[in-house]
């Protein structure tokens, strides 16, 4: 696969000669949050989880932590194998994104994805009582929809199954979309394409494939064509005072300059202050 580098994909810090880039401080945080949620599960039983999920009742209500550590994974022995996989999906497809838009850029895209859902969820409270949300998922998949924004024609395989990274977006959003609606999680739902909306977004917003560029040009083709006509105008100006001012000299040729009446000795004058002024720049 061919890459185009960022100018800006450096790394974080070094750690015992090792560069830490923001993606692998992204995964590190995902884990240690999986093993400090199943730590703290074996201590204090399941209402942990009900403390770090999203409620966007509790988060009005002063509980501002949930925006965040919604987004940590349940640690039941099934969600260990998806975490697993989830990381694989991070580790591999988030550096890919952060080498082509750089680390300040990957950054504000994942805490877009994690901060947008949670505020929008608060939102929804207000008028909505909502169940729980754990939407770790939801953020990994959008940084694989931004991949694919990037690379939508790279071949990618999965369980054994070819297809490029833009079909893999639609599979996955069909079959977790679909899951979703089988258990009526219509916030899980509204998580995951939340999520998919920004991954997309926020590449096209920087001109990653046919992105917001058709914008720029379009307002630059704008900004042409206005010069365009003023100078254009400006010529036809010019010509047209060009042709007037030789009208009134072949007048005063022939008549002298007793003939003119009060408009041309007006043009001719303003004709020689312009003359000036040019002269003197």
């Amino acid at each position: 696969m061919l890459y185009e580098r960022s100018e800006d994909y450096r790394p974080l810090f070094w750690l015992q000669g090792y560069p830490v880039y923001v993606n692998t401080l992204v995964v590190f945080l995902n884990i240690l949050g999986f093993v400090a949620t199943a730590l703290a599960v074996s201590v204090l039983g399941l209402g942990v989880i009900d403390w770090i999920s999203l409620s966007g009742y509790r988060a009005l209500h002063g509980e501002i932590w949930r925006l965040v550590t919604y987004i940590t994974f349940e640690p039941t022995p099934p969600n260990a194998l998806a975490f697993i996989f989830a990381m694989g999906f991070l580790f591999n497809f988030g550096r890919q994104v952060e080498e082509f838009v750089g680390r300040k850029v990957y950054a504000q895209l994942y805490i877009a994805l994690v901060i947008i859902p949670s505020i929008l969820f608060c939102f929804v409270g207000l008028v909505w009582p909502q169940e729980p949300y754990l939407g770790g998922y939801g953020t990994i998949f959008g940084v694989f929809v931004a991949f694919a924004t990037i690379y939508p024609g790279v071949q990618i395989n999965i369980w054994f199954v070819n297809l490029t990274a833009k079909w893999w977006v639609y599979v996955l959003l069909a079959a977790l979309s679909v899951a979703y609606v089988a258990y009526h999680d219509l916030i899980g739902l509204g998580g995951l394409w939340c999520d998919a909306a920004i991954g997309y977004g926020g590449m096209r917003l920087i001109g990653a494939g046919r992105g917001m560029t058709w914008l720029t040009d379009w307002l630059e083709e704008r900004r042409t064509e206005r010069l365009a006509r003023e100078r254009n105008f400006k010529i036809v100006q010019e010509r047209k005072a060009t042709e007037s001012i030789d009208a009134i000299l072949e007048k005063i040729s022939k008549h002298g300059v007793g003939s003119l009446d009060a408009r041309e000795r007006a043009t001719l004058e303003q004709a020689r202050t312009n003359l000036l002024k040019r002269d003197q720049r």
